[in-house]
């Protein structure tokens, strides 16, 4: 696994913290089930008042984001926050799941 982080020091809201848990904890699980994938990539940054986070593997590749409970329920925490979650698995290629997730807008001190 290949990790790259580029997060404030501070902690983020909770539920951004739990929505990015449950969508790297699937992934990671479908990884090791489904996909036969050898490297995941997870990839998170701040922009602006979005979170990015990227996950990726090089894996069978196929998952139809509509044909299995798992990345229904990964979009449905994402949009119940705001947030929206893009899906990109073509045959034999792996999968790419891009989460963008909302952040509460800094205010001057």
């Amino acid at each position: 696994m290949e990790l790259d982080l580029e997060l404030p020091g501070a902690r983020l809201p909770e539920q951004i913290e739990v929505a990015v848990y449950y969508v790297t904890s699937e992934c990671l699980t479908n990884a090791a089930k489904h996909a036969r994938a050898t490297v995941v990539e997870v990839r998170a940054r701040v922009y602006e008042d979005v979170l990015e986070v990227v996950i990726g593997d090089d894996g069978v590749g196929g998952a139809e984001p509509g044909g299995g409970s798992g990345l229904i329920g990964l979009t449905d925490r994402g949009e119940a926050i705001g947030g929206r979650l893009t899906v990109r698995s073509p045959p034999g290629r792996g999968i790419t799941l891009i989460a963008r997730l909302p952040l509460p807008r800094s205010t001057p001190d």
